[in-house]
């Protein structure tokens, strides 16, 4: 019988929560008795909780007593884990990508727009009804009353708070990372420029908080000096993880408007322009590119790095990651020389949809159990939806089971149904973050497309964009993506060729001289 796979989990010393599809259960840590569960749910609250669709982004407060959540239906709703009671429930603008508690119980959210709003913990009906109205610096409404921290022009894919909580490191679909003070998120330090695609996982490691490591769609990961912008060095992984990824994405067919267009266009000519503006304003603002996409049946390999985390054994520190759709975990050394490090790895043979670091080295991996066999027997415990391994020396061995892990593969395995999986769509990542491959790498088989035209170079950012850039064999949109680019990249270069600038409490942070406790000992501004 089908039944849902655990897509996250969060464990402190007192209680180990998981959710699964829509639910959430709450285990005794030691015994490993559920304590609370949703699936216990009758009547309109079960129904409203099937309503709300799988929950698709999750935190949990410093001190483990909340839990906030947000599915398909896009609303923002708080748990007390005490007792599993559901506190409130806001609605927000756009769908989430990421929740994340501060130390003082705020409710940081990024979304699909590219925004990070502020939720306090318990909403205030006077905050609500003062900021009804839309936030004249959001790109969009604000229908909760939330407060803008920023905005990106791109699909926020990753957002973390710093733990000193001065500055907040966003990652989004169009390459971009950037380090924000926070709560003044307007206020930018810098960004690290270097991804060719998509941004989908950043990571402070626990014993080197002055270093960021990010990666996504690109072959490697990347380790940067944040408050500084520079890139330190790649490592190389994606020839590592290839192997073992064994969920394709469907290859898709881009046909652009503007191409299936381009006839009538030329027949209609200024008769377009003449009705320009009418009907607008019954018109929903669209953030997507205006193209059609077909499915073409054949399956191809996407590389989207899931999490990174980290953790210290004895005297070495430790990177882990895994792959959207890939069977195993993935470590290497991060050590103080610029060489290309071992990469090693754990196979479940089943595709890693998640996992947890616990501060010994231990990692509680959440596996899509049922996915199809490959040709050969599978063992027992290939059919477990959880399954723990531990740092030994110089590889991860499988532990015992124990009564947590008994429980999360027994009692906490919940039935679904076929339509129910096909919701969850626990691998849309290998469709959603890739953009237009195949027009992207005829737009860099373009020789005169890889330089900007030079009157638009010297342009200002309020000057008229010649049309010098069709010229050069490059759309509208893809000319402003690449003179967006370029002004970033004079922006960094600015960075480094003047490196002082005051800090959030007018105290610049110099990260040549920055050491990991430094940073852990930062004030709050």
């Amino acid at each position: 019988m089908p039944r849902y796979p655990h897509t996250r989990l969060f464990s402190d010393p007192h209680r180990l929560v998981v959710l699964s599809g829509p639910h959430i259960q709450v285990l005794n840590t030691e015994t490993g008795h559920v304590l609370h569960t949703t699936a216990n749910l009758t009547g309109q609250d079960k129904d409203a909780l099937i309503k709300s669709g799988p929950i698709r982004c999750s935190g949990i407060s410093c001190e483990g007593r909340h839990l906030a959540i947000a599915g398909d239906d896009k609303r923002l709703k708080i748990w007390d884990l005490e007792s599993l009671a559901l506190l409130s429930a806001r609605e927000l603008p756009k769908k989430p990508t990421s929740i994340q508690f501060t130390k003082s119980n705020d409710i940081l959210v990024s979304d699909k727009f590219g925004d990070v709003f502020r939720y306090m913990l318990h909403p205030s009906a006077e905050s609500i009804v003062e900021n009804k109205a839309n936030d004249l610096l959001a790109s969009h409404e604000n229908p909760s009353g939330a407060e803008l921290v920023l905005g990106h022009a791109s699909l926020l894919t990753s957002c973390l708070l710093t733990p000193d909580e001065r500055f907040i490191i966003t990652g989004d679909r169009d390459e971009h990372i950037r380090v924000s003070w926070y709560p003044q998120g307007y206020t930018i330090e810098s960004y690290c420029l270097g991804h060719e695609k998509y941004v989908s996982a950043i990571h402070l490691p626990i014993f080197a908080l002055a270093s960021l490591i990010s990666g996504g769609g690109d072959f490697d990961l990347k380790i940067w000096d944040w408050m500084t912008g520079r890139l330190q060095r790649n490592v190389s992984v994606f020839s590592t993880v290839e192997p073992f990824i064994k969920v394709k994405a469907q290859k898709s067919k881009h046909r652009s408007q503007d191409d299936g267009n381009k006839g009538e266009d030329a027949t209609k000519g200024k008769g377009r322009r003449k009705n320009k503006g009418k009907g607008k304003r019954h018109t929903a603002p669209s953030q997507e590119p205006e193209d059609s996409t077909q499915t073409s049946g054949v399956t191809e390999t996407v590389f989207v790095v899931r999490r990174i985390s980290s953790f210290v054994s004895k005297s070495e520190n430790h990177i882990v990651f895994s792959a959207v759709g890939a069977t195993a975990i993935f470590e290497f050394i991060l050590a103080e020389n610029d060489g290309q490090p071992e990469i090693r790895h754990f196979d479940f043979r089943k595709p890693v949809i998640d996992f947890t670091v616990f501060g010994d080295g231990t990692i509680w991996a959440l596996l899509d159990a049922d996915y199809p066999e490959e040709a050969g027997a599978g063992t027992d415990n290939e059919h477990k939806l959880v399954r723990e391994i531990r740092w030994s020396t110089d590889r991860f061995v499988e532990a015992n089971s124990s009564a947590v892990l008994d429980c999360l593969n027994s009692t906490c395995s919940l039935s679904a149904t076929a339509d129910d999986l096909k919701v969850l769509d626990l691998y849309s990542d290998l469709s959603s973050l890739p953009k237009n491959v195949e027009a992207e790498a005829e737009s860099q088989a373009r020789e005169p497309s890889e330089t900007l035209p030079e009157r638009a170079e010297d342009s200002g950012a309020g000057d008229i964009v010649s049309t010098a850039g069709n010229d050069k064999g490059l759309t509208k949109r893809a000319f402003g993506r690449m003179k967006h680019k370029r002004a970033l990249e004079r922006l960094q270069q600015d960075q480094s060729d003047n490196p002082v600038s005051p800090g959030p409490d007018n105290k610049r942070v110099r990260a040549n001289t920055l050491d990991d406790e430094d940073v852990g000992n930062m004030d709050l501004p």
